[in-house]
């Protein structure tokens, strides 16, 4: 893994999001621990790290289909929570969803951030 892709990743969605971006971080789904952040909020990565475990648990048991790219929570006050697993990490992003468009956050900014987390796994 590049650390420095990695970064570059996290810079793409910050400058993408401008304010909007409250906090994320990136994190391993074995052991819950951010590798990267911005307003890192270490405790919630690792509590929802346990929560998609949860998840990926429930749906098995109920003859679900997995989880997709990502699964969305809406909270209060028009915070939106965003977890996007990727294999042996998850990326959460907690936005204020009344600064940015939800399409251009879903088809737009979490393409194009999964794209260059890949690359940075990859090298």
């Amino acid at each position: 893994m590049d650390i420095r892709k990695v970064n570059a990743a996290l810079k793409i969605l910050k400058d993408d999001m401008e304010d909007a971006l409250i906090a994320t971080d990136i994190y391993g789904s074995m052991d819950g621990q951010s590798i990267a952040g911005y307003n890192s909020q270490p405790k919630a990565a690792a509590l929802f790290n346990r929560v998609t475990g949860f998840l990926v648990g429930l749906l098995e048991e109920g003859e679900f289909p997995e989880i997709g790219r990502y699964y969305i929570l809406d909270l209060v006050d028009g915070k939106i929570l965003i977890v996007i697993p990727l294999g042996e990490f998850q990326w959460i992003i907690l936005a204020d969803g009344k600064k940015v468009q939800l399409g251009l956050l879903l088809n737009v900014f979490i393409p194009k951030i999964v794209d260059a987390f890949e690359e940075a796994i990859a090298s």
